[in-house]
């Protein structure tokens, strides 16, 4: 399938990192068609002795039926460029993934943290209650 860009031209491997693609459609416009008629004579193939003869149709312009002009849908993938407003926001989003996979680290070391103080805190009390 063709892929074009904002412009109308042709796009062999556009960059999904800096744009995206779209179904759509394009016309394009096919002329009208000017009928003519067959020509073709006959070529004697055999003779025979008794005066019959076998024949072959040769054709030397084929026909053409007329055809009005007509405008054909063809499908497309429109490649569209991400706004700088875009860009930030996928990178924004990025960096928001990876804060989202480095918080189960966190939440483990600061539970180890936790457990640690508690266990000075009851070292601590034995000590001062003794």
């Amino acid at each position: 399938m063709k892929i074009i860009d904002e412009n109308g031209a042709a796009i062999e491997t556009p960059d999904l990192t800096l744009g995206y693609l779209v179904g759509s459609t394009e016309p394009v416009e096919h002329p009208a068609v000017e009928g003519v008629e067959e020509v073709s004579h006959y070529e004697t193939v055999t003779e025979y002795p008794g005066g019959g003869r076998d024949v072959q149709k040769v054709i030397d312009v084929p026909g053409v039926t007329a055809q009005a002009a007509w405008t054909e849908q063809v499908p497309v993938q429109r490649y569209i460029r991400y706004t700088e407003e875009e860009l930030a926001a996928q990178e924004q989003a990025k960096k928001d993934a990876e804060e989202r996979e480095k918080l189960p680290e966190m939440v483990k070391a600061l539970q180890k943290e936790n457990e640690m103080l508690k266990q000075c805190l009851l070292e601590m009390s034995e000590i001062v209650y003794a």
